[in-house]
This record gives structure tokens, sequence and C-alpha cells, in this order.
């Protein structure tokens, strides 16, 4: 396992991704997770539910308003997006972007996150800035998002 100290970025300066220097294997996980986490966040902006959770692995763990959530299915997932994004477009929810990606650890299969991530109206302005974790995993079906754990509500 490898660890990565990382450190944020100044205001205004475009989002960074942290790939530290790695072996092949490590540096293919990486990319695989980096696309997932970048279909992830395209697929909830294009308010695409089916596309969103195809993006998860299940079962699927998410920390996050003090609760711990746990989809078993991908049934499961699409009932909470298809009722959580235009619950969140009603609240002036118009897009997210990254902040920032970089790797804590790598190892067989699987690679650990630190991200951030805004949320913003369709004006521009900041909804929330949120720091999260995630658990980036190949499965049967290719590299999915196993678990979040975030300070978005």
């Amino acid at each position: 396992m490898r660890r990565r100290h990382t450190r944020q970025p100044l205001p205004g300066t475009p989002p960074t991704i942290t790939m530290p220097t790695m072996p092949d294997d490590d540096a293919a996980a990486v990319a695989a997770a980096m696309a997932t986490t970048d279909a992830f966040l395209a697929t909830f902006n294009a308010a695409d539910a089916a596309g969103h959770v195809a993006t998860l692995a299940y079962p699927h763990v998410r920390l996050a308003s003090g609760q711990v959530r746990i989809w078993s299915s991908q049934d499961e997932a699409l009932a909470a997006m298809e009722q959580a994004i235009p619950s969140l477009r009603s609240a002036g929810w118009h897009h997210s972007t990254w902040d920032h990606r970089h790797v804590i650890h790598t190892g067989p299969g699987k690679v650990h996150l630190d991200v951030q991530f805004t949320r913003y109206r369709a004006n521009g302005s900041v909804i929330g800035v949120y720091p999260a974790i995630y658990v980036v995993v190949t499965t049967d079906e290719g590299w999915r998002i196993q678990a979040r754990s975030s300070f978005a509500p």
C-alpha cells in the first residue's frame, strides 16, 4: 500500500489530479479510477440517474449527512437517485465540478481517492464545497465506486 500526502490548491487554481510515480499496474488502476469518477460526475450533471448508478459497485456505501446509506442493488440506487436529482434541481443545484482528485492509496483492484467537489447554481454561484473520500474498485463489470464518505448533504 502506498500513501500520498498532498496539499490543498490555492484559490483560483484549476482542478488537479495527483498521479504519483507508480508501477504500470497502479498507473492503469488510477487512470481507470479517474475515468470512473469522470463518468460519475458527468452522469450526475446530466441528470442521468441510470448512467450514474451504473458507475457504482454494489453493495454501495455512502456516509453523508450523519447517516450511513447502503444500496444493495442498482435498482435500489436508481430509485434513490431518481428522487435525489430532481430534489437537488428544485433546491437550485445546476451542476458540480471536481476541485481535485488526489490518490491516497493504490493496491490490487482498488484505489482510494481524496476528492473535493463544488456544487453550483445555474448563475455560477456556489452552493457548497465538499471534501470526500472515494473507494474505487474493479468488478466483473469494470471499475466502479464502492464507497463514498463526504460532507455533502
